[in-house]
């Protein structure tokens, strides 16, 4: 019973009684020290940030990529992602990275 496997949901946001979760195990190694306010506010956002994504709420980048590649007018669900496929993937990404194309997800 020393140890049981997790998903890393459970991992980083706990498993109920059983186990906190390393997020929790933070904020109370965070409350016990001293830490201004302004820092202590930026790493709750990279805290929580960590626990949506390990909730599944945050796309991660892979899954993004495949998303667009499947969706791609293009791509015929054969695994061949094309030149044109990957012209308009890293022609997507730039636009975001420029800030012209917001993504919600």
């Amino acid at each position: 019973d020393e140890y049981e496997q997790m998903t890393i949901n459970e991992i980083i946001n706990g498993n109920g009684d059983k186990f906190p979760g390393l997020n929790v195990l933070i904020c109370r190694y965070l409350e016990s020290v001293n830490i201004d306010i302004e820092t202590r506010c930026q790493l709750g956002k990279y805290q929580e940030f960590v626990s949506r994504r390990a909730k599944g709420k945050i796309q991660t980048t892979a899954t993004w990529i495949r998303n667009f590649v499947q969706s791609h007018p293009k791509y015929n669900n054969d695994s061949v992602v094309s030149q044109e496929i990957n012209y308009d993937l890293v022609k997507m990404v730039e636009k975001i990275q420029k800030g012209q194309v917001v993504v919600p997800e």
